[in-house]
């Protein structure tokens, strides 16, 4: 199982200067470059929620190599480029990306279906150090990968492991560290432990799996039924003693902590004011302070999983201004008070055991952190008016004064 812990210190140590009026910038940013893809896969919201048409006018390529420089004055750490299309459609630009975070520094994940991916880019990201190539790959054989995915699609994706296996020990390197992104569903939940054998055979250092979204595939044959989910836990199992034997670095335990949605298909209301507890690591998800993804038209979300054509765009601002703006801002304060949006109510991510470890370090960290007083905000809040304007400056002023009551909370 991955071990992670000193990046959960250091992310909850960032989240903590909140307190102070001093945000450090998104710890992680994903960058999406388009929402064009070159296959269609059965899992894929693309199925159930047209793509909106200002997705499709996506940034030139040389506002995405600035953008990577804007990333490191922000002080990010890992930079992640993925998407909800196939970002290698873009695949020169890609490279440049990834090839100039690593001259800068960052930490570099990219995410892909694995079906092209050229010869010169996996050399370019071999011999630049990139840190992670995240490939999709729903079952160890055709028979159930394609029954998920597309005929053809494990063909195509055996052969780029292969290649990345063959090139990185040409080149006698471990970069980049190759990752399987499972999806679970009822056609390869009882194939864990055959997936598990797949990828340590392959040359594969991670295996990922990740809860199905079932409130947009609860008419197909994808969710698990009853007698599946009672019979989950015994395949994940056998999985993870198989995974750690071999020494394959996995995800696999946080199956069995799946939120209520992805077990019966329902979604769970939101908390109610009066039991919602006002502090940050209480908040429901903390993406909204940790993280920043920028979809291809330029427009900012908190993370991956929605997009706003009302939030602000990278077009014609910065990165920072982005980041610091009354999207976010709103969202954040939204976000403290229990008035998430749906999709953040089906998301599994703040589920997960790395997540629950996140907010608990937080909640540690902040029992010893300074508390903020008015005065500050207060002179915070005049010093902002020449920039933001008075309605900016308010909005800022009650995201630190929402920040600072829960924070105050957590040091209780």
């Amino acid at each position: 199982m991955r071990d992670n812990r000193e990046e959960i210190k250091l992310i909850a140590k960032r989240l903590i200067h909140w307190r102070q009026q001093q945000s450090q910038g998104p710890w992680c940013l994903l960058a999406i470059p388009t929402f064009r893809c070159n296959v269609e896969c059965g899992v894929c919201f693309r199925n159930w929620y047209p793509i909106p048409p200002f997705l499709f006018d996506e940034l030139p390529d040389d506002r995405w190599l600035r953008l990577v420089d804007e990333a490191k004055d922000m002080g990010v750490r890992f930079f992640v480029i993925g998407g909800g299309g196939e970002p290698m459609l873009r695949g020169k630009l890609v490279t440049e990306m990834c090839v100039k975070a690593k001259r800068l520094g960052l930490e570099g994940r990219l995410q892909t279906n694995g079906t092209r991916m050229p010869p010169e880019t996996m050399k370019a990201l071999i011999t630049s150090g990139w840190d992670c190539i995240s490939i999709s790959l729903d079952g160890p054989d055709e028979s159930v990968n394609d029954a998920v995915r597309f005929e053809g699609s494990f063909r195509k994706v055996a052969a780029t492991l292969q290649a990345l296996k063959e090139m990185k020990a040409k080149l006698q390197s471990v970069y980049p560290s190759v990752c399987i992104n499972m999806t679970l569903t009822s056609q390869n939940y009882n194939r864990l432990e055959d997936m598990v054998k797949f990828c340590a055979d392959i040359g594969v250092d991670m295996l990922s799996v990740n809860a199905l979204i079932e409130s947009s595939v609860s008419d197909t044959s994808y969710p698990l039924n009853p007698k599946q989910r009672e019979q989950l836990p015994v395949h994940v199992q056998n999985a993870v003693t198989k995974a750690d034997a071999l020494g394959l670095t996995h995800n696999l335990n946080n199956l069995l902590f799946l939120p209520e949605a992805s077990k019966n298909g329902k979604s769970p209301k939101n908390p109610e004011p009066s039991k919602f507890s006002m502090m940050l690591a209480g908040a429901h998800c903390l993406e909204p302070w940790a993280g920043l993804s920028v979809v291809s038209s330029g427009h900012i979300s908190p993370c991956c999983f929605f997009w706003d054509e009302s939030s602000e765009c990278i077009r014609n601002m910065t990165l920072a201004e982005a980041w610091e703006g009354s999207y976010m801002t709103s969202f954040r304060i939204r976000m403290l008070e229990g008035n998430f949006r749906g999709e953040c109510v089906t998301c599994s991510f703040p589920h997960s055991g790395e997540y629950q470890l996140l907010k608990e370090t937080l909640k540690n960290n902040a029992q010893v952190a300074t508390q903020v007083g008015l005065r500050g905000l207060a002179y915070k809040f005049i010093n902002s008016l020449g920039t933001h304007g008075v309605y900016g400056s308010y909005q800022r002023f009650k995201e630190w004064r929402a920040i600072r009551r829960a924070l105050h909370n957590e040091s209780q």
